[in-house]
């Protein structure tokens, strides 16, 4: 009596004539012999038929079924599954081979555990022959047990990480295989990634799986269609059809989710599968197509999933890709379409500078006759309301409620350009970008600090910058020294412009004017700005405080500004107190709007402590108010330039900062020229025609020398500044403190001696600054000089 099968391996063919034999063989060599296996030829036109013909003349237990026409795997592995006598399921594609027990085993694991699914190892063979690559590494098994439908489809497709579809690596239960099959119509067709829509059907029907860590399965890497590089517009559409694989079972899905236990996990087990597919295909595409066949390629991509959807796929499985498609995307020009509508982005709007900066903008687009809105993309902050001016929040949270609340807000403002502020400060900004990109809209990115702020701050946001800032339409920063940085980045579209005036100073400082006199009663010093020491280096005040008391100089210092992550004006108080300098110094927390204005008015000096900025709006509102500036030297600020009311001291040396004020303390005409050249600064700092400046922009007509090319000696600045700051942030100053700006350290002897003893950092700076290469030689020239 002839036994039915217990285990059905099917093996669709399609030409794989050279290495069915071996295939085949692979099966019939079963430790474990009561097996049938069925051969379905996809319509071969070599001779995999015949060579399957002539085994079934061996062995009765190979069965062969033709097909009139190629139908893909998908279809083959369907009529194998139908025709299967077996309880269980193996699948063998016809350029692989199974280990000789790996019935056997997968079996017994089947059949004491009861469980649906049993996984087990792969051998990875690559094209060089070599195995134990990372690949194969990737398809081990990584869960011993999975219990409960929840448990296993979360287990074999987690969210978040990228699919692994590979049916043969999975012995099934024949009855959930034909069950997932019922699902889809009888006509569909998967030319590419035909293995994962069936698979995750599977999972969402099993609800027991179990693994061994034998590795049962030999996989050749790169004879069929995997590995192969992207030639022709047909290779591309064949590899772009994997997204529709995973399309094809939505409708499947929905109907399962309305009966599925876990459903609400069976839709975004889904949407993670899909997106993942995506960005594969994406990734595949960057990896295995020439620049000028991956536009082309793309193009398949954009013809088969939205541009949100590409966006989210690569930020979430495949970052890395990213500036692939923002260079081989088509830029937006500025000059694309007549701008009528701007959409301003910012992160809050609160006290802060940049607030400053958007509330003034969109108040003078506004009076140049633009319609103007302004998003905000963190909650909090203030609610406010200007005439003529549309505010708007981004409220969701999660990767896909954000970029559907992004693409509503661009549907319903229709700008023609957007002006993003938050470039400096977030990390979803390239891939809003780049859906305002596929709707056609054109980005302007603002820089709103020194071009060396992300080194300083060790955040990894330099990367992001340096990849994504090239694909905006235009890069705006906030002094040539700026420029000149992101152009020896490749940042061509790169301009500087002042900040326009705050609204603290066109509301409330402009009527008080002229310049001050000094008086015979205590010198009173303000500081003002958020309560941030890594930047703003508050805790300095202090020693500052301790020189001018040990000057003897009769002083009073207010410390104005909003609590910070790493200092309170609590805590600034009680180290005052410590130092027995609270008679003098007192941290009196935020002030707005008149408050402000009248502290202002009701001090003789400006202090700035800051260690960088980018333009720093304090000083234009103090020097109006007639206050005279001592600060750090921050050489880059275009506003410090020929400013006669402003007084610079090294970075870090606050007993130089104490000694200038007591020198403008007890010299009344000393005073009183400052306090003239400060209003002579201010006055010169508002003459913009910014209405004029911000039409230019957008309308891409800003004249050429808001963009200057980087020079040797701008390049040797910025050198010397990129390494202090990159010391600054592990706590590292410059040794020199006589100098009288840090400009000046790159020409003394030491700091010849220190450049000369920096070869390495010197190696990844030119790194950093690839166009600045054909003037590296000048450079050592020039460190070398006597």
């Amino acid at each position: 009596m002839k036994l039915e099968p217990v285990v059905t391996i099917v093996m669709p063919i399609f030409n794989d004539a050279t290495t069915l034999e071996a295939s085949i063989g692979s099966a019939l060599a079963q430790s474990y012999e009561n097996i049938e296996i069925i051969c379905v030829d996809d319509a071969s036109t070599d001779q995999s038929d015949q060579v399957v013909e002539q085994v079934v003349v061996r062995d009765p237990r190979v069965r062969l079924i033709r097909q009139e026409r190629n139908l893909s795997a998908f279809q083959a592995r369907r009529v194998g599954i139908e025709a299967a006598r077996g309880e269980y399921v193996l699948f063998l594609d016809g350029d692989d081979e199974l280990d000789s027990h790996a019935v056997e085993s997968a079996l017994a694991c089947a059949v004491s555990s009861g469980a649906d699914l049993v996984g087990f190892g792969v051998v990875v063979v690559e094209k060089n022959g070599t195995t134990g690559g990372a690949y194969e590494a990737r398809l081990q098994p990584i869960h011993r047990q999975l219990t409960g439908s929840a448990e296993v489809l979360a287990g074999l497709f987690p969210a978040g990480k990228p699919a692994q579809g590979q049916l043969w690596r999975y012995m099934y239960s024949t009855n959930v295989l034909r069950h997932a099959y019922s699902l889809l119509p009888k006509n569909v067709v998967l030319p590419r990634i035909n293995d994962l829509p069936l698979l995750f059907l599977v999972a969402c029907l099993a609800t027991s799986y179990v693994s061994l860590p034998a590795r049962l399965y030999r996989y050749h890497f790169g004879r069929g269609g995997s590995g192969q590089d992207v030639t022709t517009a047909e290779m591309a559409s064949f590899y772009a059809s994997a997204i529709e694989s995973v399309d094809s079972i939505q409708e499947a899905i929905d109907r399962l989710s309305q009966t599925h236990q876990h459903a609400s996990l069976l839709r975004e087990t889904y949407e993670s599968m899909r997106l993942s597919i995506i960005g594969y295909v994406i990734k595949y595409f960057v990896d295995h197509c020439s620049d000028t066949m991956l536009p082309v390629a793309l193009q398949e991509v954009y013809a088969r999933a939205v541009p949100s959807d590409v966006l989210r796929a690569v930020q979430r499985f495949y970052p890395g890709v990213l500036p692939s498609l923002a260079k081989h995307g088509a830029l937006v020009p500025l000059q694309h379409r007549a701008v009528r509508r701007v959409l301003i982005v910012t992160g809050r709007l609160s006290t802060g500078g940049v607030s400053g900066v958007v509330l003034s903008q969109a108040e003078m687009l506004r009076d140049a006759g633009f319609k103007v809105a302004v998003l905000t993309k963190i909650s909090g902050g203030e609610t406010l309301q200007r005439d003529g001016i549309r505010f708007l929040s981004l409220t969701k949270r999660g990767e896909k409620a954000r970029l559907g609340e992004w693409a509503a807000t661009i549907d319903l403002i229709n700008p023609d350009v957007i002006l993003d502020h938050h470039v400096m400060y977030s990390r979803d900004w390239p891939i809003l970008a780049l859906l305002a990109r596929a709707g056609g809209i054109p980005t302007i990115g603002w820089l709103h600090n020194f071009a060396a702020r992300p080194i300083f701050d060790a955040s990894g946001m330099f990367s992001i910058l340096k990849q994504n800032l090239q694909f905006l339409a235009q890069v705006v920063v906030l002094s040539p020294l700026d420029v000149v940085f992101w152009k020896l980045q490749g940042v061509e579209r790169a301009v500087y412009l002042p900040n326009p005036p705050s609204p603290l100073l066109l509301d409330r400082l402009l009527d008080r004017g002229p310049a001050k006199l000094r008086s015979n009663e205590p010198i009173r010093l303000i500081w003002w700005g958020r309560l941030e020491q890594r930047t703003k280096r508050v805790r300095e005040l202090i020693t500052v405080a301790t020189e001018l008391a040990r000057l003897g100089v009769d002083f009073r210092l207010s410390v104005v500004g909003p609590d910070w992550t790493d200092l309170t004006a609590a805590a600034f108080n009680a180290e005052v107190k410590k130092h027995r300098l609270d008679d003098f110094v007192l941290a009196c927390g935020p002030r707005t709007g008149s408050e402000l204005a009248d502290e202002i008015h009701r001090s003789d000096l400006f202090i700035n402590t800051s260690i960088i900025e980018g333009y720093p709006l304090t000083l234009v509102e103090a020097q109006s108010a007639g206050l005279p500036v001592v600060m750090y030297d921050l050489p880059w600020l275009a506003i410090a330039e020929n400013n006669d009311g402003l007084i610079s001291v090294p970075q870090g040396d606050a007993t130089a900062m104490a000694r200038e004020i007591a020198l403008i303390a007890g010299d009344a005409g000393l005073y009183s020229r400052l306090s003239t050249a400060a209003v002579t600064a201010a006055s010169h700092a508002r003459e913009h025609d910014f209405g004029k400046l911000y039409t230019q922009l957008i309308s891409g007509e800003l004249p050429s020398e808001y963009s200057p090319e980087p020079s040797l000696a701008a390049a040797a600045d910025l050198l010397r500044l990129t390494l202090f700051f990159a010391e600054a942030s592990s706590g590292a100053y410059p040794e020199d403190r006589g100098s009288s700006s840090p400009l000046a350290l790159a020409r003394t002897s030491k700091t010849r001696k220190m450049w000369q003893a920096s070869a390495p950092a010197g190696s990844v700076l030119l790194r950093m600054f690839p166009r600045l290469r054909p003037v590296a030689h000048r450079v050592k020239r020039w460190l070398r000089a006597e």
